[in-house]
């Protein structure tokens, strides 16, 4: 079955979101994406009590969440100064913004696999009393945070 490019875009959504809520910590807004990636290593593992397997394997989800979010900022001053440009224009560079877009969408597609997997992979050595704390913890945090908008 050949998924959408939307669909595709929903699902690195769902699992940036899904490791987003479970490294999320009012108090944690300080340090490098390095810091904030080993704290949330540390936090989960000692919540889940994770033995060494699956320690290295939420290891690895954090290393590839990095490694996403190098990629996707490689380029963002220019791309900001992209924008700029566009916006200073009497009309829109419809063709520009479209490919913009798109590399980052190319960007995103190519990244989405290894992320799953590597998610996938820690997810699938949990027992299922973790699997059930992280669930339990995962809903409490959506629901506390259901319904709120940053623009208010």
């Amino acid at each position: 079955m050949k998924l959408t490019r939307r669909t595709i875009i929903y699902m690195t959504g769902g699992v940036l979101l899904t490791v987003g809520v479970v490294a999320c910590n009012h108090g944690m807004h300080y340090g490098s994406a390095e810091e904030r990636g080993e704290w949330m290593v540390q936090k989960v593992s000692k919540e889940l009590e994770l033995n060494e397997v699956q320690l290295a394997r939420l290891a690895e989800v954090k290393d590839e969440f990095l490694e996403a979010r190098k990629t996707m900022r490689s380029d963002r001053e220019q791309t900001r100064a992209d924008v700029l440009a566009m916006l200073q224009q009497p009309t829109l560079d419809r063709d520009k913004a479209n490919a913009i877009v798109g590399q980052h969408i190319d960007t995103i597609n190519s990244r989405t696999p290894v992320i799953i997997d590597a998610v996938g992979n820690f997810y699938d050595s949990l027992d299922d009393a973790q699997r059930v704390e992280l669930r339990e913890f995962i809903e409490h945090k959506m629901e506390h945070h259901h319904g709120r908008h940053r623009w208010n």
